[in-house]
């Protein structure tokens, strides 16, 4: 009997140790190779599914002898949601469950650039260090961008070669650990230095030495040696070339050990505007490409040329063009409310400063009728003859240099003026100039003729140059000097005088008749009729002159 009791004993501790040993389980660990591992025992059963979630993307995870790895690729340094299903064994699954799902949540492996900066001696090759290794690469350089994967994972790569004595670069990498991650969006700058001599090198970016710069463009530096070893604790100063030129305002800051970044406050770099950036101490200036300038503590730099087309839409809207600008389609937001009147009124200067590199889309409508001598010489989005004297016109009336676009007060006095409303106080007038006996002058006003006579023009020694000029300097009265073809010397008092070609002016000048040539190259009027005119004209005025 005790026998019997002592069996079913021994049998019941071996059913239990056997249950016990048997019954499953299972768990989701990082993986070394993989997303995740399932680490099992007992009945586990086998994996039915196995999905990674993340950002609203499902994957489907290929089981590789426990180790999970994603079908498709994964964004590096992700959190990732992973669902492993496993079905068990139906002996067993009357009592745990004839299914189990595991989870576990996991930040996809990311590679860290150990460096952003670095210096190697000449012939020697320059590499990226990152933080791990990294089996698939890319690197940028020049616009040129070849996706790599390493044969064996490193986490050094290779980015150049072979560096030359003074060369220097930047390069954007992008590196992922595993084959099957994605490689990130966003590459991380990476700038490389060959040593020359003993004074540091420096990069300025977004470009060197003589760049154009959009108004409101940060301007970096990035330096071969620490800001604090190079610069100690000063910062560089900018300051216009010309003086009473806008001096460009902003901050400076210290992204990193080797850089600084001055972030302007709003628009500064206006286009013409050349300013010099003063550093704290000499550097070697390399423009990324292999040049390298002598020690210099002075970096030159210049705005970003405006765009013609909107420099002729504000104008127009000014009244110093003849034209309406119509915009494409009313329009309301950030870069501010643009009417069917062709008002672009946006409420910022930073608005404004955009529009000066993309201009809004419109149509030009002529004001008025106008003869072909004229119309002919109107092109959008071209600095003609007839934008020149518009904008000096513009010049005249704000109290600037009439210089034209390469003014650098230009662009901020006329997004002042645009906000203002400050509108061209003249009338549109035009000089029509025949050579045609009898040869004539018309002045035109709003596209209305509101005088017209006989002028005198340049005999065929001293001719009057046939074409289109803007009036460039004016005087009510004056003496002109000079020499006759048959050498004579001549000192004679001028009156009402415009000038539009070098030294041909439309003047009046006391002659005995007038309808054929009789000057050395100057329009002449009547005097009583160059007083009407004088008034009615103003630089930036233009002068036709047909043969």
């Amino acid at each position: 009997m005790l026998v019997g009791f002592g069996a079913v004993v021994l049998l019941a501790l071996l059913g239990a140790t056997f249950l016990y040993l048997s019954w499953p389980r299972a768990n989701l660990e990082p993986s070394s190779q993989g997303l995740v591992d399932l680490k099992s025992s007992g009945a586990s059963g086998r994996v039915v599914s196995a999905i990674a979630s993340y950002h609203g993307h499902q994957v489907t995870l290929a089981d590789h002898g426990g180790s999970f790895v994603p079908l498709s690729p994964v964004p590096t340094a992700t959190r990732v949601d992973v669902t492993v299903e496993l079905r068990r064994p139906s002996w067993i699954g009357w009592l745990a469950g004839h299914t189990a799902k595991l989870t576990r949540q996991v930040t996809t492996p990311y590679a860290r650039l150990l460096t952003s900066v670095t210096t190697v001696p000449p012939g020697q090759a320059v590499y990226a260090r990152f933080s791990k290794p990294v089996s698939e690469v890319s690197v940028t350089i020049a616009s040129i961008d070849p996706i790599e994967r390493l044969k064996t994972p490193s986490s050094r790569v290779e980015i150049v070669n072979q560096v030359k004595n003074g060369q220097a670069g930047i390069a954007s990498v992008a590196a992922a650990p595993y084959l099957w991650e994605s490689l990130p969006a966003r590459q991380v700058r990476f700038t490389y230095f060959g040593t020359i001599g003993h004074t540091p090198m420096a990069i300025i970016t977004p470009s060197t030495a003589g760049s154009a710069l959009p108004a409101s463009s940060p301007v970096k530096i990035t330096l071969s040696e620490p800001v604090a070893s190079v610069f100690g604790k000063r910062t560089p100063s900018i300051t216009p070339v010309i003086n009473g030129a806008i001096v460009p305002k902003g901050t400076w800051s210290e992204p990193t050990a080797y850089s600084l970044k001055f972030t302007p406050d709003g628009p500064v770099f206006w286009p013409g505007e050349q300013v010099n950036m003063h550093l704290p101490a000499a550097v070697r200036l390399s423009n990324g490409a292999g040049t390298v300038s002598d020690p210099t503590s002075t970096v030159e730099l210049q705005g970003a040329p405006g765009s013609t087309l909107r420099l002729q839409q504000i104008l127009a809207h000014l009244g110093y063009l003849p034209f309406n600008w119509i915009p494409s389609a009313p329009s309301t937001g950030s870069t501010g409310t643009v009417t069917a009147t062709g008002n672009t009124s946006a409420g910022t200067i930073s608005a404004q400063a955009s529009m000066m590199v993309s201009p809004p889309q419109g149509t030009f409508t002529w004001r008025w009728n106008f003869p072909s001598a004229l119309t002919s010489l109107w092109q959008p989005g071209a600095y003609t003859v007839m934008t020149k004297g518009a904008v000096m016109a513009f010049e005249q009336v704000e109290g600037l240099n009439t210089v034209g676009r390469a003014n650098p007060l230009l662009w901020p006095t006329l997004i002042h003026a645009l906000l203002s409303g400050a509108h061209d106080p003249h009338p549109y007038t035009w000089i029509q100039v025949s050579m045609q006996l009898p040869e004539r002058l018309w002045l035109w006003s709003n596209g209305q003729v509101v005088l017209t006579n006989l002028v005198n023009t340049g005999i065929p020694q001293t001719p009057t140059a046939p074409g289109t000029y803007p009036i460039y300097l004016r005087f009510p009265f004056h003496y002109m000097s000079g020499y006759n073809p048959n050498g004579t010397y001549y000192h004679d008092p001028v009156y009402w005088i415009n000038y539009f070609n070098g030294s041909d002016a439309v003047h009046g000048f006391i002659r005995a008749s007038y309808g054929f040539p009789q000057s050395l190259g100057c329009v002449e009027l009547p005097v009583s009729v160059a007083a009407q005119v004088y008034p009615q004209v103003h630089i930036g005025t233009l002068v036709t002159v047909i043969p």
